[in-house]
């Protein structure tokens, strides 16, 4: 294939070229960009295709100033337009070369120029921070200036593809000011039933122009707001193989996605579901080859469904960046067991590490079905505190079921579209408790310590399973009670310079915490009935600042309201 050529040349020739020879073919003139912000080269092709994804593959090289490579694609944006996107690290002039797997194109091929990045913005989470990646220790995320990233995702898998423009700006402002900072979503197809699908066909895909250029504006207006765009190009799970692309038109589409957006703030998700003989697992490892290894990517985010068992077969992958855990069965005794003291906590002892996340759980507002009941407010906040503490945390995700699926049809002739009101369901607001407990803590040094507890409820009831964490050196622990008034601390297992509070995860409110000791055991008494978290630290005093703060800035925008 022209694609395999081109990967084999592409690195020798064009260093050679940038690094060797003198200038001749100049994309554009010089331009600047700031660090972290996207750079974009416009291409005008001397050839016209009929179907530019499947007649020919820009690829272009970048070399900073100290001369570190980078390589990205670039992809067709209509007549002859191509682009190439890409965002720098490191101020000072930048260099770039394409390369066109139709060598004859003089448009594509062989163009090259350079720019100048210049220092940060900082006028949003991404701008001033940088990009998310993997942290060192291979277990959580953070930003490209080190700063850490606790993936709190909020799940709107319908949203991008038939919002509208002004919905999605309302969307994303909500979310925003909740503290989620990231929603996930996917492209559609032509058969999913989207307003709008991303590709048409099967045999050979066609890009939807205008619709991506839809979704360009989205994933800008998302990031502005501070959320990252976790986006599936490709849906397996439940999907029928009738429905399932041909694996070259699969990494034709792929590599199209990371080319249009991959400058952007992102993370990819990569879905899908295996039976037993894993040929799903091993179709979905040489796509992520195909498309990952060739250029320099945003995390990629592994979601194998309910087939938990394939993760094993990405461990070795080294575009496999994050472990997605899916939870949406998770809604009953026997699947809280499952995820309690199955091969969730289980996949923080396996190597290599990866950060483990759980995306798609239980959506709230889900009606009951057969034995599956309704998913409350209260489920939902338990399922996110449980997946937190049961792993090295890294990340969780909610899910509302009419922001999932993107319901705007008012079930009464005066409401509002059933997404806006999702909005306000009560599970959400677990998510801002959530961040002000964790934003001044080092939250990766936690570790799940069931045996610093001194009473356990039992595995027969996991619903009342308390969920403990502390670091190595004891100067944080954290314990979520669902519902039982009392937790019990074996007294060796907390720091004597611990201080103590309650967080109330349902609004954020801190109550002081005191405890009865007796016989080796702290015992403290949650202040009212429902979940509570208990957290042991030798500094509270920045968390209890930001808490209040918060509380304070929420009873004065309810109070605004009221006046209006």
């Amino acid at each position: 294939m022209a694609q395999d050529k081109l990967s084999r040349l592409f690195l020798v020739a064009a260093t050679s070229t940038l690094l060797c020879l003198p200038v001749t073919a100049r994309a554009e003139k010089r331009f600047s960009v700031s660090k972290w912000q996207r750079a974009e080269i416009t291409l005008k092709s001397s050839v016209s295709y009929t179907n530019a994804l499947q007649q020919a593959e820009v690829r272009a090289l970048f070399v900073s100033p100290l001369g570190e490579t980078n390589r990205v694609y670039g992809f067709w944006d209509g007549g002859k337009t191509w682009r190439v996107r890409f965002k720098p690290t490191f101020p000072g002039r930048w260099k770039y070369f394409t390369m066109c797997s139709d060598t004859a194109n003089r448009g594509l091929n062989g163009q090259s120029g350079e720019f100048d990045c210049t220092a940060a913005k900082s006028d949003s989470r991404f701008a001033k921070h940088g990009p998310i990646q993997t942290a060192r220790g291979q277990q959580h995320l953070e930003h490209a200036d080190r700063t850490p990233f606790l993936w709190l995702g909020d799940t709107a898998w319908s949203a991008a593809a038939n919002s509208s423009a002004s919905e999605w700006d309302h969307y994303a402002q909500a979310r925003a000011s909740q503290k989620f900072n990231v929603t996930t979503w996917r492209l559609q197809t032509d058969k999913q039933g989207a307003k709008t699908a991303a590709f048409a066909g099967r045999e050979r895909v066609n890009v939807n122009l205008d619709f991506a250029k839809q979704l360009d504006a989205k994933i800008e207006a998302a990031n502005r707001a501070g959320l990252l765009n976790a986006i599936a190009p490709l849906w397996e799970i439940d999907d029928a193989s009738e429905a399932v692309l041909p694996e070259d038109q699969a990494i034709a589409l792929m590599r199209y996605a990371v080319a249009r957006w991959g400058a952007d703030d992102v993370a990819w998700v990569v879905a899908f579901e295996c039976d037993s003989a894993g040929a799903q697992a091993a179709r979905w490892q040489r796509i992520g080859r195909a498309v990952f290894n060739a250029v320099s990517h945003a995390p990629v985010v592994i979601l194998p469904g309910e087939s938990l068992w394939a993760l094993d077969g990405f461990r070795q992958e080294r575009w496999a960046n994050i472990f997605g855990i899916q939870t949406s069965t998770a809604t009953d005794e026997t699947s809280l067991a499952w995820l309690l003291n199955g091969p969730v906590p289980a996949e923080r002892k396996k190597t290599p590490l990866r950060p483990i996340i759980t995306i798609n759980p239980p959506q709230e507002g889900a009606a009951s079905s057969g034995n599956v009941p309704n998913v409350t407010a209260d489920l939902s906040r338990r399922l996110i505190w449980w997946s937190l503490l049961l792993n090295t945390p890294a990340g969780v995700s909610y899910a509302a079921k009419d922001v999932s699926e993107w319901n705007t049809i008012p079930r009464a002739d005066d409401a509002l579209q059933p997404w806006r009101q999702a909005l306000a369901l009560q599970g959400a607001s677990a998510i801002a408790p959530m961040a002000d407990c964790f934003a001044t803590k080092e939250f990766w040094r936690l570790e799940p310590s069931p045996k610093s507890l001194a009473s356990q409820s039992s595995f027969d009831s996991p619903s009342n399973q308390i969920a403990a964490a502390k670091t190595e050196t004891r100067d944080i622990a954290v314990f979520y009670s669902p519902q039982d008034r009392v937790v019990a601390l074996a007294s060796e297992t907390v720091s004597p310079k611990g201080k103590t509070i309650w967080l109330n995860p349902r609004t954020g409110e801190i109550r002081a915490a005191k405890s009865q000791a007796n016989a080796g055991t702290l015992k403290f008494e949650t202040p009212t009935a429902g979940d509570w978290l208990l957290i042991v630290s030798a500094d509270l005093k920045e968390m209890i600042s930001q808490v209040t703060s918060r509380l304070k800035k929420n009873r004065s925008e309810i109070d605004k309201r009221k006046e209006d």
